[in-house]
């Protein structure tokens, strides 16, 4: 907090706008990001913590010679202070690199745009394909984006390579034989006062795995639902992974209502999230889900100790603007795999725990949040939050047992 308080102080000092006089067809604009974390119980063990800053500088360069040709530049600096020796670095640091770079033909609401070089993908509650915008890196791809259609029907076409942080490179290589190709669909009002995306794609590399899938979802502020608002997801997979059959499957329901009529604008939600698990790893074939490259911080708890493969995770929530600047969020989880043959998965989709021969327990554990972001003024927010895991059976028969606790607080400054 001293630091968030510090760096608030010191924009008095920093320019509110750019300089007046630019051309039409260049727009300049940037963000600073600073945030503190502390996390207990690394790898479930007991006393070992840790704490940091991160901090993120961004500087975006956006040319529009014409109404049809949109050149974007994105440069990144990542890098973090104080961590342990010995940690990992991948999500932390990266100095110097860039993060977008691409061209775009076509208008901005025309119904053909072509998007070719390094770039974002974003699509739906982002459980599938993300830009993971919560770590300090962040995740782009080297991709080519055909879109087509309009507001009210669209679908993109894609083919892509995910690009693999290196912090001991000046410029970031894309991670030959991981991509990630397909097609998703944006349909509006097909079903009243909703839109849903229908999605099919293609992950490539030491695996063949077709995901076809939809999400369904409330449009915001849809007056016809009457302050009630709801997302529905699901996915199939098939294809192999090495030399293995793979099958799974996934799903996701959350359902919530917002009182407009209350100055305080409060929101009570649920939510239920199933992904499969390897019931028998010697049957030949793998049932493990993939959430391919999906931002699963944003829904599996604070912690990010689970992702979407082999888990169930039911949420109960409730948010509110106590002030027209203040956001304020608290969410319960239960959490327990679907599978107790199989391991736990954390949110970059590693195996962090495998259970031990004979295994039953399937409790990971449940988990309370806290989080609020504060909205300063057109240029600054700052917020921070905390989440504890209380451990489960499965964790204490199957790892060192410990919970884990994950405070942070943050600032950000854009212009």
């Amino acid at each position: 907090m001293r630091y968030i308080l510090f760096l608030l102080a010191a924009s008095q000092c920093w320019p509110q706008t750019l300089p007046e006089g630019l051309p039409k067809w260049l727009k300049l604009s940037g963000e600073f990001r600073a945030r503190g974390e502390g996390r207990s119980g690394f790898n479930y063990q007991p006393d070992n913590d840790d704490a940091y800053l991160l901090t993120r500088v961004r500087f975006n360069v956006n040319l529009l010679p014409a109404p049809w040709l949109d050149v974007f530049f994105q440069g990144q600096d990542a890098r973090v202070t104080g961590i342990d020796s010995g940690r990992p670095l991948g999500i932390f640091k990266n100095p110097a690199d860039v993060r977008q770079a691409y061209f775009r033909l076509g208008k901005a609401n025309g119904p053909v745009r072509l998007t070719v070089g390094r770039q974002l993908l974003n699509y739906g509650a982002q459980r599938i394909l993300g830009p993971l915008d919560w770590t300090n890196n962040s995740r782009n791809w080297d991709a080519v984006k055909l879109e087509l259609g309009n507001t009210r029907a669209k679908v993109d076409l894609f083919a892509s390579t995910v690009v693999q942080p290196d912090s001991t490179r000046r410029l970031d290589q894309p991670r030959r034989g991981f991509n990630i190709h397909g097609a998703y669909g944006s349909l509006n009002r097909i079903v009243p006062a909703s839109t849903l995306e229908p999605y099919l794609l293609w992950k490539t590399g030491n695996a063949s795995i077709w995901t076809g899938g939809f999400r369904l979802a409330s449009l915001p502020g849809a007056k016809a639902l009457h302050g009630f608002d709801y997302q529905i997801e699901s996915s199939r997979q098939w294809g192999n992974v090495a030399s293995l059959s793979h099958q799974a499957w996934a799903a996701s329901f959350v359902g919530g209502r917002t009182i407009a009529s209350h100055d305080w604008k409060p929101r009570v939600s649920g939510e239920y999230n199933y992904a499969s698990g390897d019931a028998n790893p010697n049957d030949r074939t793998h049932r493990t889900f993939d959430h391919l490259l999906g931002t699963n911080h944003l829904f599996y708890g604070l912690v990010d100790a689970v992702g979407w493969q082999n888990m169930h995770n039911v949420r109960l929530g409730a948010d509110a603007k106590p002030t027209k600047a203040l956001q304020v969020n608290f969410d319960y989880h239960w959490l327990w795999l679907a599978n107790a043959a199989d391991a736990l998965y954390d949110v970059a989709g590693r195996s962090t725990v495998r259970p031990k021969a004979g295994n039953t327990a399937r409790s990971i554990g449940t988990e309370l949040d806290a989080t609020f972001v504060w909205t300063v003024n057109k240029q600054w927010k700052a917020g921070g939050g905390i989440g504890h895991l209380f451990a489960g059976e499965f964790l204490k028969q199957n790892s060192p047992g410990s919970g884990q606790t994950f405070p942070y607080v943050f600032a950000q400054y854009s212009f």
